[in-house]
C-alpha cells in the first residue's frame, strides 16, 4: 500500500529555537498514526506544518504523491487535509449548523440555503449518535459539546487526511466512544488518519502506528501492536525509570483556611458546601457537565451565584470580580488557558506579572523592572523552555504555556490556588514535573482545589476528594478511601438510588 501523505527531511526553525531536525514520516490510507511525545517535541510543529499553518524551513510534503504548495491552511482543507485542534476554533455566535458548515454553506442561488444546511448537520450529528440541537448557538453549548461540532465539522468534509490533535481532552467517556467510532469509520473509508495524544490509553485503542518525538527529532516509529506502554514512555523522556511519577509524599495539613456554604446557582449548582485546610490538595471529581468549573469560577468571582457564602480564615467574604479574589490571594489557573489564562501575543514576562500589577505598579505605571525580575526567577523556578522571557507567549508548547500561567500566580504570592484540569495537554514528563511543583507549594503553606476528569491523577495527587454530579456534591473521600469504582459510584449513583 502507498503513503497517501508523506513528509520528508522537515526541518523547522523558529528565532533561537530548533523545532523540528530532519523528520520524515509515510501515513497510510485507512490507518490511525499516533504521534507522541513531551511538549516542545515538535508533535504540533508538524501537524501545521503539514496544514500550512507553518512552511518548513526545509524538506516538502507529498500528498497522494504530489507535492503540496499550498498557501494557507484553506487550500489544504481544499485538498483533502483537516485539522481537529487541541484548543477550540469554534464561532461562538453561529449555530452548530453553521459552525458545521463555515466556509462551505450549502446555497440556493446567492442565498445561503439555510434548510439544507440545517438537514445536513442534523444527519452528521445522528451518523455521530449525537444528541446536539442544530440550531443551538455554540456560545451556549458546553465545552465538551463545542469539541464534537468540530469534529462533525471534519466528519462533513469527507477529507483524506484528519489529523485529530488532543481531541478528547474535554470529553466524557460516552462521548470519547462516539469519537473513536468516527475515528473508526474514517480508517474504514480509507482515511489517514493522524493521532496526537498524552493519553496512553488511547493510542491501544485506537491507533495502529506510533511515531516517538522527543527534542524536535523522530526517535522512533512503531506498530502498535508490537510493543507498550512502558516502551513507548522511555523513548519519549529517554529514560526507562518512571518510579515515584506522582512525587507523592506526607506533607502537614494544618487547620482550615477557606469554607463555602450552601453555594447555589439556579440548577447549575446547589447547595456546594466544602471546606480547604492549609497545606492540603482537595480534588474535586465528576463527569463532564457536574459543575465544578461552574462553581469555581462563582467562587473566583469569575461568574455569578445566586445565594451561598464564603469564609476565608474565618471571615465572611465577598468577590463580586476576580480582583477580589486576587487581593485576598487567591489564583486560578484556568481550563482553556488560551481563551482565559493568558495574553498569548504578549511575551513571558508580561504575563507573569499580570495579576500583580496593582500591588508592584509605581504612580500608577506598569514596573517593568519588577515584571522582568520575577519572571526570571520563575522562568528557572519552573523550567520554562522559551529562549528568555521576552518569548512571544503563543511561541511556547502547551505546557510551558501551562507553567506560565502557575508562574503568575506564583508571582501574586497567592496563598490558595484553584487549578482547573492543570494537566491538560500536558505529557507524562511535564506532568510528574508539574505534580512536584504543587507539592513544593503545598509544602511552603499553601492550599490547592484542583478540578480533574483524570482518575489516576485524583488518586494520586488528592489528599481529599469531593464528588459532584449534577450540580450536587455527592460524596466526600479521604486520600485512603480513594479508588476509581468510590470515584465512579458517588459520580454516577444518586444518594437516593
Amino acid at each position: 500500500m502507498d503513503a497517501c501523505l508523506q513528509v520528508k527531511n522537515i526541518s523547522k526553525t523558529f528565532p533561537g529555537v530548533k523545532a523540528l531536525s530532519d523528520v520524515s514520516i509515510d501515513f497510510f490510507p485507512g490507518e490511525a498514526h499516533a504521534l507522541v511525545g513531551e511538549n516542545g517535541a515538535g508533535k504540533s510543529t508538524l501537524i501545521k506544518i503539514i496544514a500550512s499553518v507553518y512552511t518548513a524551513t526545509e524538506g516538502k510534503v507529498y500528498l497522494d504523491g504530489k507535492e503540496c504548495a499550498f498557501r494557507s491552511p484553506r487550500e489544504a482543507i481544499d485538498a483533502g487535509i483537516s485539522v481537529i485542534q487541541q484548543e477550540l476554533s469554534i464561532a461562538p455566535d453561529l449555530t452548530v449548523a453553521q459552525n458545521i458548515f463555515l466556509g462551505c454553506e450549502p446555497r440556493k442561488g446567492i442565498c445561503l440555503d439555510y434548510k439544507r444546511m440545517e438537514q445536513d448537520a442534523q444527519k452528521v450529528l445522528d451518523d455521530m449518535e449525537l444528541n446536539i440541537d442544530v440550531k443551538a448557538y455554540c456560545r451556549d453549548l458546553t465545552a465538551a459539546e463545542q469539541q464534537m461540532v468540530e469534529i462533525a465539522k471534519v466528519v462533513s468534509k469527507n477529507s483524506k487526511v484528519v489529523i485529530l490533535d488532543e481531541p478528547t481532552s474535554s470529553l466524557s467517556e460516552k462521548e470519547i466512544e462516539s469519537l473513536f467510532v468516527q475515528v473508526r469509520r474514517m480508517k474504514a473509508n480509507g482515511v489517514a488518519v493522524i493521532y496526537v495524544t498524552h493519553r496512553m490509553k488511547e493510542l491501544f485503542e485506537i491507533c495502529d502506528r506510533v511515531t516517538i518525538f522527543r527534542d524536535g527529532c523522530k526517535m522512533k516509529e512503531m506498530m502498535i501492536a508490537d510493543t507498550d506502554e512502558k516502551e513507548i514512555v522511555a523513548n519519549m523522556i529517554g529514560r526507562s525509570n518512571l518510579t515515584d511519577y506522582y512525587n507523592r509524599h506526607e506533607h502537614p495539613i494544618g487547620e482550615e483556611v477557606f469554607r463555602v456554604e450552601n453555594f447555589s446557582k439556579g440548577s447549575v449548582f446547589k447547595n456546594i458546601n466544602f471546606h480547604l485546610n492549609k497545606g492540603e490538595i482537595l480534588g474535586f471529581y465528576g463527569l463532564v457537565g457536574a459543575g465544578r468549573t461552574e462553581t469555581m469560577e462563582a467562587i473566583f468571582g469569575a461568574a455569578s451565584h445566586d445565594s451561598g457564602k464564603m469564609y476565608l480564615h474565618g471571615e465572611e467574604i465577598v468577590f463580586h470580580k476576580p480582583s477580589d479574589a486576587i487581593r485576598k490571594k487567591i489564583g486560578f489557573v484556568t481550563e482553556d488557558r488560551r481563551r482565559t489564562g493568558l495574553l498569548l501575543e504578549k511575551p513571558i514576562y508580561e504575563n507573569v506579572g499580570l495579576p500583580s500589577l496593582p500591588a508592584h505598579g509605581k504612580r500608577g505605571l506598569v514596573n517593568t523592572q519588577w515584571e522582568k525580575e520575577v519572571s526570571k526567577e520563575y522562568k528557572e523556578k519552573l523550567a520554562i523552555k522559551a529562549p528568555d522571557i521576552s518569548t512571544i507567549t503563543a511561541n511556547l508548547s502547551g505546557g510551558n504555556q501551562q507553567k506560565v500561567i502557575l508562574a503568575k500566580w506564583l508571582a501574586a504570592n497567592s496563598e490558595i490556588m484553584i487549578l482547573d484540569e492543570p494537566t491538560r495537554g500536558i505529557d507524562v514528563n511535564a506532568k510528574s514535573e508539574f505534580y512536584a511543583l504543587m507539592y513544593q507549594f503545598v509544602e511552603n503553606g499553601g492550599s490547592i482545589i484542583m478540578i480533574s476528569s483524570e482518575m489516576p491523577e485524583i488518586i494520586g495527587i488528592s489528599d481529599r476528594v469531593y464528588v459532584m454530579r449534577e450540580g450536587e456534591i455527592s460524596g466526600e473521600l479521604f486520600s485512603n478511601e480513594l479508588s476509581e469504582q468510590a470515584l465512579i459510584f458517588s459520580a454516577s449513583i444518586t444518594s437516593d438510588s
